[in-house]
């Protein structure tokens, strides 16, 4: 087991020698970080206000974002459309009830809302030529390109985290070519939209409230150098330009602190502060500082899964997304590995441009959004996705971004308390409300909640506290912040679990096919005493009843860990020792006839018209991943069930999901399986994955981009049973390969490089003293790591 009492001191990261790794790029290059479109993506004047699955307004438009504020990149030529989005920009307020009321005039749920459109007007491209739209997601940098007459245009954009705002300049090649009509749209018709001129520049100005009182205000500054700006009916116009600066700040006064009812500075005051900080940065300042803040983030990791032809890795992406999905039709294995490291570094992209410290986390969609009412609101669903958004923050290094995802826990909390407290289903037969806390389904950013009850939901939620600690080792964290709630969620717990009596006989269900023959049949096994989470669901089917799986696992998980973090904190000395008998009393893992890890305590039958055995959901594989009850070292009985049953699973129709393929990545390979993982990857590249590499649902979800990351990270490195497992579920298809910069538990850095499916060398480097035990070629060895000082093996 690792050391869990460190010493900390900072200590930098060591790498491989370049031969071994690339160092830039994400692994492979521009192969790998870079990818284009020789056309404009499709823009939609009309949009779906219903939230219908739709996906075409991501399907090929190009993502930036800074964690806040965001724009999708449409790229026309006579006409260009940034879709612009706030993260904050919700509609709703507090509540809790299964009906979910929507849309941009809500009180109740809400949704999150698109701010407007910035719409960029440019003279006909008549003869246009050599079009080129970009996004390098090892810069954050996306671009358009083209030719028209004799001159050559070029526009660039990015999101820039220092300074708070969007860039875009437009340029061409020859002097006074740049003309262009800047207005901004809303689908918000209180809105006020007005422009001004003077003094060389031009600002649009937007202001709003939305019916819940959320103030915002967006502004775009126009700074051509040379020729003329001037305003026309809210619009700016820019003539004979060398070139045009653009610079775009976005602001709500939603602030996320329940303390302070979610109420923080108004919208004119942030946008005061961030456009005077950044009218004074140069642009050449500016993308540096921008380069320089984004590459802290994407350049800890590198991935180099071999080497895919130039003219294969030069193609549009569209055209080279079909040339592998024909190639893996026919059989041919890994037909493009660099771009599956670009999958891999495009996740990693999504996480950074939509998770930064301060803000809220991702949502469903993220960052973006292009509709009043976006499917499933756009929201926080928290019976997988939102914690799938961030399974691959933790071994892909990226820990600050972790902080939304705790922040929202945290400040939820409260609201969740209350609605706990509120509902009778969870009092005590004497009335008393339930301690503690968990929630809804959906959850808005006011605290709102929303859809089916979801009473895991909290002590998930405590699995994520718990493990940025071990990635972290931050003890602090672990005292002030994470433990505190655990413990909490932990009381909900021991209040609401079922005592079973002897054979299940106090057993409840919903589903009325199932008989006391039935229960004495599937039950005998149950002793007086055992502990069974009550009229719980398995997401998202099957009937309401005691002891799912999911449930059971959850809660084991939830008691577990707390009682680690107790051990590590040294506290709470008898109630821990409590809580690890009542995890033990818990009903636990059991296997039915067909062999399979059952989803409920009751065996059902495949195809018995009570569940569907290929659904989307494997919420009864929660203890192989997220969780770790089952592993095939520790537990191989209980491991084989749950493989058969995933096997059973299936991958076609309900489970070909955007989602569903990264779960089942992860889940493949923590049963070691290499292969399998493999598949789950080309599954979802071949059916779920647009040509903007987002992955669809349908529709359009960025848990499945975010969470795919984590299955690359866990084919990989695997470090949850207490060592660290060098390339446990490597498929054939990398063979030859490298690594650099993979976070594992006990905050230990690893580089490492293989050949032939052997590791040929590894790195470890830990700011925390501590010694390590380390399974790769087939042994087990330990190393004592010091801080700032590299353990090397080859």
């Amino acid at each position: 087991m690792f050391n869990f009492r460190p010493l900390f001191f900072l200590a930098s990261g060591v790498f491989l020698h370049a031969s071994v790794l690339h160092a830039e790029d994400g692994g492979g290059g521009w192969k790998s970080s870079r990818f284009w479109f020789s056309r404009p993506a499709e823009w939609k004047e009309t949009r779906p206000q219903k939230g219908t699955g739709d996906t075409s307004w991501a399907k090929d438009a190009t993502p930036i974002g800074n964690g806040r504020i965001g724009a999708l990149i449409y790229g026309g030529l006579g006409k260009d459309h940034l879709e612009l989005t706030e993260i904050s920009m919700w509609s709703g307020g507090f509540c809790s009830s299964e009906a979910k009321d929507k849309g941009p005039d809500s009180l109740k749920f809400g949704s999150y809302q698109p701010f407007g459109t910035l719409e960029i007007t440019y003279p006909a491209a008549d003869g246009m030529k050599d079009y080129r739209r970009e996004l390098d997601v090892g810069r954050a940098l996306a671009s358009v390109s083209y030719s028209t007459g004799d001159v050559r245009y070029r526009r660039e954009y990015f999101a820039s985290i220092p300074h708070q705002v969007i860039s875009m300049t437009v340029e061409g090649d020859k002097p006074r070519s740049v003309d262009a009509v800047f207005r901004l749209t809303t689908l918000h018709p209180q809105d006020r939209i007005t422009s001004t001129a003077g003094g060389g520049r031009g600002m649009i100005l937007i202001q709003g409230k939305l019916k819940n009182g959320l103030a915002y205000e967006g502004r775009i500054a126009i700074l051509p150098k040379g020729g003329t700006v001037k305003a026309s009916d809210g619009a700016v116009v820019v003539e004979k330009a060398d070139s045009c600066r653009v610079l775009v700040s976005l602001a709500t006064d939603y602030v996320l602190d329940a303390a302070r009812n979610w109420k923080g500075e108004s919208p004119r005051k942030r946008n005061d502060a961030v456009l005077a900080r950044a009218l004074k940065v140069p642009s050449g300042k500016m993308k540096r500082d921008h380069l320089l803040a984004y590459g802290k983030f994407y350049n800890r990791v590198s991935l180099d899964l071999g080497e895919t032809e130039d003219a294969t890795a030069g193609l549009p992406i569209d055209e080279r997304l079909k040339k592998y999905k024909k190639a893996v039709n026919e059989g041919t294995e890994s037909p493009d590995p660099d771009l599956e490291e670009l999958i891999f570094n495009f996740g990693r992209y999504v996480i950074i441009s939509s998770s930064q410290p301060g803000n809220l986390p991702a949502n469903l969609q993220g960052l973006w959004n292009y509709s009043l009412i976006p499917p499933w609101d756009s929201d926080y669903h928290n019976n997988i996705n939102i914690q799938m958004c961030y399974w691959g923050v933790e071994p892909a290094n990226l820990p600050e971004c972790y902080e939304p995802l705790v922040r929202y826990i945290r400040e939820m909390a409260p609201a969740a308390r209350r609605i706990t407290r509120e509902t009778a289903e969870f009092k005590a037969a004497s009335g008393t409300p339930a301690p503690g806390w968990t929630s809804r389904t959906a959850q808005n950013i006011f605290g709102g909640q929303g859809f089916k009850w979801n009473k895991p939901a909290s002590a998930w939620y405590a699995l994520h506290l718990w493990e940025h600690y071990l990635f972290t080792l931050d003890r602090d964290y672990l005292k002030t912040t994470a433990y505190p709630m655990m413990k909490e969620i932990c009381q909900f717990w021991e209040s609401q679990l079922k005592v079973m009596n002897e054979g299940g006989s106090n057993f409840r269900t919903e589903d009325k096919k199932v008989t006391p023959e039935v229960v004495s049949r599937d039950l005998k096994d149950i002793r007086a005493g055992m502990l069974a989470a009550p009229m719980g669901w398995s997401p998202e089917h099957g009937p309401k009843e005691d002891g799912c799986a999911h449930d059971q696992q959850i809660v084991w998980e939830l008691f577990h860990d707390t009682v680690q973090a107790a051990e590590v904190l040294d506290v709470d000395r008898a109630w821990r020792k409590e809580l690890a008998a009542k995890r033990d009393l818990l009903v636990g893992p059991r296997v039915g006839e067909e062999g399979m890890l059952l989803e409920w305590m009751i065996d059902r039958k495949p195809g018995s018209g009570s569940w569907d055995p290929h659904h989307r959901h494997t919420s009864h594989l929660f203890a192989v991943y997220p969780g770790s009850q089952i592993s095939p070292a520790k537990t191989p009985e209980w491991a084989e069930a749950a493989r058969k049953s995933l096997l059973a699973r299936g991958t076609t129709g309900d489970s070909r999901r955007s989602w569903t393929w990264a779960w089942r990545t992860n889940l493949w390979a923590r049963f070691l399986d290499g292969r399998k993982a493999y598949e789950m990857i080309q599954g979802m590249i071949r059916y779920s994955m647009m040509d903007s590499l987002f992955t669809t649902h349908p529709p359009m979800q960025v848990d499945g981009t975010m969470g795919i990351v984590a299955g690359f990270a866990e084919m990989l490195l695997q470090s949850h049973t207490g060592r660290l497992h060098l390339l446990p579920a490597l498929p054939g298809a990398w063979k030859d390969g490298s690594v650099r910069g993979l976070k594992a538990r006990g905050n230990i850095s690893v580089d490492m490089a293989w050949k032939g499916g052997r590791v040929t060398q590894f790195s470890l480097s830990s700011p925390a003293a501590q010694s390590v035990k380390v399974f790769f070629n087939g042994e087990e060895k330990t190393y004592a790591l010091t801080p700032g000082v590299a353990v090397k093996e080859k």
